[in-house]
């Protein structure tokens, strides 16, 4: 099931839902899914700012399997004020040379450090993953996914290392595909590339065949990559929860876990024009207050988050290029602070 399906049919009861109830949803649901895909796809999920209803929030937390609402456990208080310092994304340690024409790379990861680094072709069919960890993989992770069939397996080198080569297929969904899901074949190549680095290369479509699968895990060098999505700035004493897919960036208040903050690039079928803006989100509890940010006329809400009494900013700008990005955070920040937040947030697609 894809995400727009998801919403349009959990919760009979929720209130229709808008293009930024549903760019919410995206991100929020991105923001707490926890542990790997055998590639990105997009999954609705729920964030303070757009309440989006029970039924919704229950389907999703039972389709995922994560809690997506924690209630406080222990001592601790949100933050009243924050202080903004110069701040450095984790990267991801490996880099293919030379990249292959026409990919480019997104990560997921959390405060430790990028683990996926997914390089994708435009249309979505044809690329490949890197997965690193400290500890070997069990297993080849999809055996239980529908319609796996396993087509065949075999022992490889990489670098005069053992390696584990693997061909299979199974269903494949991509999360706005609107006619459901098809089969999809991988090529899947698992090794200790150094001591305490698994590192596994997940391909298809025209990367798939096993010359490439291995051409492409021998080019790899020790060059750490940036995030896609980037930030310069932070308040001090948090840090990095997790970002996913170059288009979500969460930071968590180390003190209360429960107060965070989001960037997002929303789709743009779900970039809300700035005079409906204070229609579409639900719980503001102020105007829209205009701003600029990266020279470019942006808008700033006083919302109700709807958790634990909170408050928060919501704020729609852009970049230089045109590109809409959102940001959810506390009214700890000052709206001073939340442009000059905003105005360190870059993205390098």
């Amino acid at each position: 099931m894809n995400d727009l399906t998801l919403l349009r049919e959990a919760g009979p009861e929720a209130p229709p839902f808008t293009p930024a109830a549903r760019s919410a949803a995206r991100a929020a649901l991105l923001d707490e899914i926890a542990g790997p895909a055998p590639r990105r796809s997009r999954r609705p999920g729920r964030r303070v700012v757009l309440r989006l209803g029970a039924a919704v929030v229950a389907a999703a937390a039972a389709w995922t399997g994560a809690v997506l609402v924690a209630a406080p456990d222990g001592p601790g208080a949100p933050a009243d004020s924050v202080t903004l310092v110069d701040f450095a994304m984790p990267t991801f340690p490996l880099t293919p040379d030379p990249v292959p024409d026409g990919l480019r790379p997104a990560f997921d990861g959390d405060g430790t450090g990028a683990s996926i680094a997914a390089y994708d072709d435009a249309t979505g069919a044809h690329g490949f993953t890197l997965y690193v960890s400290e500890d070997e993989p069990e297993g080849i992770g999809d055996e239980g996914a529908p319609g796996f069939d396993l087509e065949a397996s075999t022992e490889v080198s990489v670098d005069g290392r053992e390696a584990d080569l693997v061909r299979y297929s199974r269903e494949w969904c991509t999360g706005d595909q609107a006619t459901g899901c098809g089969h999809r074949s991988f090529t899947r190549l698992q090794w200790e590339r150094a001591d305490d680095q698994w590192v596994v290369v997940l391909a298809h479509g025209r990367y798939r065949a096993p010359e490439r699968v291995l051409a492409i895990a021998e080019s790899l060098v020790d060059r750490p990559q940036p995030a896609v999505l980037d930030i310069g700035l932070a308040p001090a004493g948090w840090s990095v929860q997790a970002f996913k897919m170059g288009r979500v960036l969460s930071l968590v208040n180390d003190s209360y876990e429960q107060q965070t903050l989001t960037v997002h690039l929303p789709l743009p079928e779900d970039v809300v024009p700035p005079d409906q803006l204070l229609d579409q989100l639900m719980g503001p509890v102020g105007p829209v207050v205009p701003v600029t940010v990266h020279g470019r006329p942006a808008q700033l809400v006083l919302c109700d988050a709807g958790y634990l009494g909170q408050r928060i900013w919501y704020l729609q700008a852009q970049f230089e290029d045109g590109t809409t990005f959102t940001l959810q955070v506390p009214d700890a920040f000052t709206q001073e602070q939340v442009v000059q937040f905003a105005e360190q947030v870059t993205h390098n697609p």
